[in-house]
C-alpha cells in the first residue's frame, strides 16, 4: 500500500507544482478516450496526463489494502475478491474504513468456502473460477445490500447538519469541517465535510462570505494531517521502522499539495492513534483559518493556493499549529517499536509467477 500511496500522491503533487492548482480540470477535449485528443508536448496537457496517474494509483488504494488484508487471512484466493470490492468501496465513497471492513468480510468468506468438500473433478476449479465468482458476488452483494444505502442517507443528513451550522460560530465551523477532513482522509466523513464546504462555497459567489472561509477550513484540515503525521516520524524516528520514516518523509509534499490520502498507511496500521491525533489538529487549524477570516478563492490547491486566500498569513500559522498539534500527539502515543520491529526485514522482490 505504501508504494501505491507515494507513487500517486508524489505524482499529483508534482502536476500541482508544475502544471497548477487547476491542473486536474485543464485537459484536452474529451475524444474516445479521456487521452485522444492528448498533445503530451504540450506542458499543460502533460501534467494533466500525469495528473491522471495520480489519480488512477490513488484510486487503487483501498484495493490493494484490502487484497493485502483478506491475503493475509485467507492467503491467495482472498486477493481478486478483496481487490475488486475494496476498489468498489472506494468508488463508493466508503473509502479506507469501508474498504477494511469488507476486507474481513471477503477473507471470511473465502476461508467458509475453502473448507467446501467438492468433487475432484471441481477442486482445481476453486482457486480460479469458483472462489474468485462467488466470493466476489455474496460480498459485493453484502455491500450493496446492507453498507450503501444506510451510508449514503447518514452521510446526506451529516451534510446538511453542516451546512447548518453557517449560522453559528466560526470557530465551530471551521473545527467541525476540519475534523471531518481529519477523520478518515478521502473517506465518506471526510468527503462529507468536503461536499457540504463546496456547497456553501456554490453559495458565496463573491468570495467573501462563509463559503470561501469554508474552503480555507476543508484545505487546511485536508493538508494538516500528512504533515503532521509526516513531522511525528521525524521528531520522534525512534519510533518508527525505517518503511515508516520514509513514508512520513513523503507525507510533507502530500500534504503540502492537500492530498490527505498520504496518511492512509498510519491510519489503516494504527487508527485508534493516527485519527483522534489527525481530528484534533485538523479540527484547530480549520476553527483558526475561519475565526480569523481567511478566504479562499479556490476548491483544492493546497498551499498553491495561499497566495491567493485573504489573510495568507493567518492560514499559514492555523496551519502551522494544527500540524505541530497533530505531529506533538501522534509522537506522544504512538508505541514504541518492539524488539521484532527493530529488525529491518529485508524486503523480497522476486515476485512468484510461473507462465506456462
Amino acid at each position: 500500500m505504501i508504494p501505491m500511496v507515494v507513487a500517486g500522491g508524489i505524482l499529483g503533487a508534482l502536476a500541482k507544482g508544475l502544471g497548477g492548482y487547476t491542473i486536474g480540470s485543464l485537459g484536452p477535449e474529451a475524444g474516445a478516450t479521456a487521452f485522444s485528443n492528448l498533445n503530451a508536448f504540450n506542458w499543460t496537457q502533460y501534467w494533466w496526463a500525469i495528473s491522471k496517474l495520480s489519480d488512477f494509483a490513488m484510486s487503487f488504494v483501498c484495493g490493494v489494502l484490502a487484497a493485502g488484508i483478506a491475503y493475509s487471512m485467507a492467503d491467495r484466493p482472498g486477493i481478486v475478491p478483496a481487490f475488486i470490492i475494496g476498489y468498489t468501496a472506494n468508488q463508493a465513497k466508503a473509502g479506507f474504513l469501508g474498504a477494511m471492513l469488507m476486507a474481513y468480510i471477503v477473507g471470511v468468506i473465502v476461508l467458509w468456502m475453502e473448507k467446501w468438500k467438492l468433487p475432484k473433478a471441481l477442486q482445481g476449479l476453486m482457486p480460479v473460477l469458483i472462489i474468485p465468482v462467488l466470493a466476489t458476488l455474496i460480498s459485493g452483494s453484502l455491500f450493496f445490500w446492507i453498507i450503501c444505502k444506510p451510508m449514503a442517507l447518514v452521510m446526506t443528513a451529516f451534510q446538511n447538519w453542516i451546512q447548518s451550522l453557517s449560522s453559528g460560530s466560526l470557530f465551530i465551523i471551521g473545527a467541525v469541517i476540519g475534523a471531518c477532513m481529519g477523520f478518515d482522509m478521502g473517506g465518506p466523513i471526510n468527503k462529507t465535510a468536503s461536499m457540504a464546504a463546496n456547497a456553501l462555497f456554490a453559495d458565496d459567489p463573491d468570495g467573501t462570505g462563509i463559503g470561501s472561509s469554508a474552503e480555507s477550513a476543508k484545505i487546511v484540515g485536508g493538508m494538516t494531517p500528512p504533515l503532521g503525521i509526516g513531522i511525528a516520524t521525524i521528531i520522534a524516528k525512534n519510533k518508527f521502522t525505517q518503511e515508516q520514516r520514509d513514508a512520513g518523509i513523503t507525507c510533507i509534499p502530500m500534504g503540502l499539495c492537500f492530498i490527505t490520502e498520504g496518511v492512509l498507511p498510519f491510519a489503516a496500521e494504527d487508527p485508534l492513534r493516527v485519527i483522534p491525533s489527525s481530528m484534533i489538529g485538523s479540527a484547530i487549524a480549520g476553527g483558526m483559518v475561519m475565526a480569523m477570516g481567511c478566504h479562499t478563492p479556490a476548491a483544492h490547491g493546497g498551499i498553491f493556493i495561499v497566495p491567493v486566500t485573504t489573510n495568507p498569513g493567518a492560514f499559514l500559522l492555523a496551519l502551522a499549529v494544527g500540524t505541530i498539534v497533530t505531529a506533538i500527539l501522534y509522537a506522544v502515543l504512538k508505541k514504541p517499536l518492539d524488539e521484532s520491529e527493530n529488525v529491518e526485514e529485508k524486503v523480497d522482490d522476486n515476485l512468484d509467477i510461473n507462465i506456462q
